[in-house]
């Protein structure tokens, strides 16, 4: 058993400051400018690649500079907002209160016509609502109801 390891035989020599046989500088220092000269080589081919696709988006797409364009604006796609929002509301409701206040034909061959809105609530005040054949017509109640109804008061269950 007196195996002994080429290191177990003589003591390091000290006067060098380092220890020569565990580590080559020059095997560092290859590696070094290999681990350089392919970072190089990636970020070139990198480059490259994105020039490539800037190219092809530049003629695929030309630039334009919305700022830089004389003439009237190009209207946005279709369905686009109001630009006065206020005056068209004005506007429909005016139309609308024209159509509800005034007469006119809806369908003169069969006879049918558009009266005032106000004068039809009247009619209906007065005549009531239509009702289907064989029932009775509906007749608006000419008060409040003072019969009981069957509803219960507070004092009735005493």
């Amino acid at each position: 058993m007196s195996d002994r390891h080429e290191t177990d035989q003589a003591p390091p020599d000290v006067s060098k400051g380092h220890e020569t046989r565990d580590i080559s500088t020059r095997v560092v220092v290859i590696f070094g400018i290999s681990l350089l000269v392919g970072g190089l080589i990636i970020q070139g081919l990198t480059w490259m690649v994105y020039t490539q696709f800037a190219r092809a988006a530049a003629r695929a797409y030309p630039q334009e500079y919305p700022l830089a364009r004389v003439g009237p604006p190009r209207l946005p796609p279709e369905p686009r907002l109001q630009t006065q929002p206020r005056e068209e509301l004005q506007r429909m409701r005016a139309e609308e209160d024209r159509v509800l206040d005034s007469y006119a034909w809806v369908d003169a061959q069969r006879g049918i016509v558009r009266i005032p809105i106000g004068l039809a609530c009247a009619m209906i005040v007065e005549q009531g609502l239509p009702a289907r054949a064989g029932g009775a017509p509906y007749a608006p109640a000419s008060g409040p109801d003072k019969s009981n109804s069957g509803r219960t008061t507070p004092s009735a269950g005493r």
